[in-house]
């Protein structure tokens, strides 16, 4: 690796390593759900959670190619858009919080779930142009190790917040604790962006740069994308296993539950640890070997390890099950962000690669969060189990499209004029 990209991988990698204690210190499908449970959250509005993250931090990413496409600028474009719009939503969330309990619940955790949303829609602006920051700074025969190596350091990390969150929580006075790691959050987090102002990205620098792209020309890209067989078979993959995986939140729900052991808040909270060791074992060890071998296996694995987890919920009670099914979780959401965005950037059959990554997650994002919305639906009418049944599923048939349709992109002919 030469000293440039081992500067980037490490100060990308530390950066990662505080978002990823950041990020479980308050995470969504164990902090935010016991939370807004405990404010009378329907099993419909804990869906809802999973489904406003997921769909709004993929469908603004169409703005994100507008708002920063000059590539000069554009790192220090994103580092202040993190600090000034994006992050100070987390210290509203704070400050909401320390008056939770002057204001009638419906109003608290509706109030929480717009900025929950708002939060997430400003990710989506910034997400397509991060990732495609990333493939810069990084070339094609170590990109999935490096950012494999920062995913794992942001998972370890991300243990640790979650371990913590769930000590404040049984230690803490309810609501002030959850104030209290929300605007620890926000800290951290605004810290963490100065990180990335040494980061050499001279590469983007160097290259000219180019009027954002017309209407036009962007449905000219978008057609282009979805021309590619490889491509839109991949998708239909990703949308597949997307509808078998909208139960992220539900893990904490089922374990509270007393059929599953009655696990208390904090129990839950410590178990959702297992989640991010889950991530750090399977991106290290997916880049790795998506780089040598191809980042179809990591989409592979990505899907069986959803099947587990799944399994999991359905069958293993206690704390037991609890920890494999959030660390079969990991596994899976390591397998879909490392194999994932690395199979987006080598399918891309044209000059614009923001453009191809936004219309890749455009179209898993749509259908990602109605699942997700309508799986809370389900879980509320006809139970959980019947909700799992159905992920499993849905699951399954990801799989089995992928193993016969989707090629590895190396395989095949290079595009011409792919970025």
């Amino acid at each position: 690796m030469e000293r440039i990209h081992l500067r980037n991988t490490i100060l990308n990698t530390v950066g990662e390593t505080i978002f990823g204690f950041k990020y479980y210190l308050i995470g969504s499908c164990t902090v935010l759900t016991v939370l807004l449970r405990d404010y009378g959250a329907s099993q419909q509005m804990i869906g809802a959670i999973w489904g406003i993250e997921t769909t709004s931090a993929l469908i603004p990413q169409l703005a994100g190619i507008y708002v920063f496409h000059s590539r000069h600028k554009r790192k220090t474009q994103m580092i202040l858009y993190h600090i000034f719009l994006m992050l100070p939503a987390l210290l509203l969330m704070g400050l909401l919080t320390f008056r939770a309990n002057s204001m009638s619940a419906a109003a608290y955790r509706w109030s929480m779930l717009g900025l929950h949303t708002y939060f997430f829609l400003a990710v989506g602006v910034v997400v397509a142009a991060w990732t495609d920051f990333l493939a810069e700074l990084f070339p094609t025969a170590i990109r999935g190790t490096a950012m494999g190596v920062a995913m794992l350091a942001s998972s370890l990390a991300g243990a640790a917040g979650g371990l913590t969150a769930g000590y404040m929580i049984r230690t803490f006075p309810a609501p002030t604790v959850f104030g209290v790691l929300y605007v620890t959050a926000w800290a951290l987090a605004t810290g963490a962006m100065f990180l990335w102002f040494p980061v050499d990205d001279r590469t983007l620098r160097n290259t000219p740069d180019v009027p954002p792209p017309s209407l036009r020309e962007l449905t000219r890209h978008f057609r282009q994308s979805l021309a590619d067989r490889n491509f839109l078979a991949f998708v239909i993959a990703r949308i597949l296993a997307t509808l078998g995986f909208c139960v992220i939140p539900f893990i904490a729900l089922t374990y509270m539950a007393p059929e599953k052991g009655g696990l208390s808040k904090s129990a839950v909270v410590c178990c959702g640890a297992a989640l991010t060791l889950g991530l750090a074992a399977g991106s290290v060890v997916m880049g790795r070997v998506g780089d040598r071998h191809g980042h179809r296996i990591g989409v592979l694995v990505g899907i069986s390890m959803q099947v587990l987890t799944l399994l999991v919920m359905l069958l293993v009670p206690g704390v037991g099950g609890c920890l494999m099914a959030f660390a079969c979780a990991g596994i899976s959401n390591a397998c879909g962000y490392v194999s994932h965005y690395n199979m987006i950037f080598e399918t891309c059959p044209h000059s614009h690669r923001m453009a191809h990554i936004s219309v890749g997650n455009l179209l898993i994002g749509v259908p990602m969060g109605l699942a997700a919305v309508f799986g809370g639906r389900v879980a509320d009418v006809w139970g959980r189990p019947v909700l799992f049944c159905i992920c499993l599923a849905f699951s399954l048939a990801a799989f089995a499209w992928c193993a016969l349709t989707v090629k590895d992109p190396r395989t095949l002919p290079a595009h011409p004029n792919a970025a």
